[in-house]
């Protein structure tokens, strides 16, 4: 048995006191109000990413053992490995591989909780970085392809981003509520009303708040409002305060709080390389001013990504005063594993929860220690 103590992040708040693990997982947690340390750690559970393309040179269709172990290192200790769009059977196949690997990740790497399939049936006229030409009309036949049989376990896809009004879009999310996939409305145009009647079908969440959505008006307030103004879908939001800048970001905490909003990454396989150029998802992009943008004759101003970690976008938001850490970390933990169905598993401090935990200092903020299943990883980069 292992015994972990510190200042525990606990029903949103520190607390002194011990964890217990066995076996991987928290076998007990003690409050002990007379802990004393002269500079404690600050225990909280592991961040999960629901949007992540890639890191550290590592994608998922290539290296997914190698961006599982970058991801963790950084303090993400579950995520759901992003695809970019592609033709409907071969997008299943690939969702088939990822999947078969995720079965043989090392034990130092973050568990896959899921892949997120960014595509292919969202709105072209809202791409953003996806490439155009991979993009395709919302069918049953190509939802099948990508899923394949429905005996099957729907190839590992946990979620997958739709725009609710192109012709057909509510009928798969029907279908992919059926099939056990979360459906999150993203790369729309969408209207309010169209927002909410893919939300009485089943969607559950909203990719990337503000970005490859049509913006907030004040008489037609379209996804965006919907996601500020409705509890039905859980909103991800980029929080490298590039994709974001600061007060849509505090708007958005001002309108749902954290337990609404999930941090995620988007991170491209460049991220944490230290290469200003390099391709992603099809596409020539460049790291600059803090993200990475598209990097190709005619296209001006077009996101590609982030260059930044969940950690590091965490930090940037604590350090600079738009979010305090305790809400920080419900952001980029407890929010996306509640909405995952996860909260049981991850997420949280208690009693059953597998122990993928973070040793956090303060003042200024640094990520010091990372466990996973109770054993921890070895020096952590800076």
């Amino acid at each position: 048995m292992t015994t972990i103590t510190g200042r525990l992040f606990l029903d949103g708040a520190w607390t002194p006191g011990r964890i217990r693990v066995e076996a991987g997982r928290i076998a007990s947690v003690e409050r002990d109000l007379e802990l004393s340390e002269s500079d404690p750690l600050h225990i909280a559970p592991g961040l999960i990413d629901l949007h992540v393309h890639g890191f550290a040179g590592c994608e998922p269709l290539t290296d997914l053992a190698g961006m599982a172990r970058a991801l963790a290192r950084r303090g993400t200790t579950g995520f759901q490995p992003t695809l970019f769009p592609a033709a409907p059977r071969l997008l299943g196949e690939q969702a088939r591989a990822v999947t078969a690997a995720a079965k043989s990740l090392p034990a130092e790497a973050a568990t896959v909780v899921g892949l997120h399939l960014e595509g292919p049936f969202v709105n072209p006229r809202s791409a953003g970085a996806l490439a155009p030409t991979h993009l395709a009309e919302p069918s049953v036949a190509g939802l099948r392809a990508i899923l394949g049989p429905s005996t099957g376990d729907g190839h590992g896809i946990r979620t997958m981003t739709i725009a609710p009004e192109l012709p057909g879009a509510l009928e798969l999310v029907a279908e992919l509520v059926t099939a056990g996939v979360r459906p999150s409305l993203g790369h729309s145009l969408a209207r309010a009303a169209q927002a909410r009647a893919a939300a009485s079908a089943g969607a559950s969440s909203a990719t990337h708040l503000f970005n490859a959505m049509a913006p907030l008006h004040h008489r037609e307030v379209g996804l965006v409002g919907f996601s500020l103004s409705e509890d039905a879908l859980c909103a991800e939001l980029i929080g490298d305060l590039v994709h974001v800048g600061r007060d849509a970001v505090e708007l958005a905490l001002a309108a749902r709080g954290p337990e609404g909003l999930a941090l995620v990454s988007d991170a491209l396989a460049g991220a944490g390389t230290g290469c200003a150029v390099f391709h992603s998802g099809g596409r020539s992009v460049r790291e600059r001013d803090g993200a990475i943008w598209i990097e190709e004759p005619g296209v001006e101003n077009v996101l590609a990504g982030a260059a930044a970690t969940q950690w590091e976008a965490l930090t940037r938001l604590v350090e600079q005063g738009v979010v305090t850490l305790e809400d920080a970390l419900l952001m980029a933990s407890t929010t996306p594993a509640r909405t995952l169905g996860l909260d049981g598993e991850r997420g949280r401090i208690a009693p059953g929860a597998r122990a993928d935990l973070l040793g956090i200092r303060l003042g200024p903020l640094r990520l010091e220690r990372v466990w996973l299943a109770g054993v921890a990883l070895g020096q952590l980069p800076d």
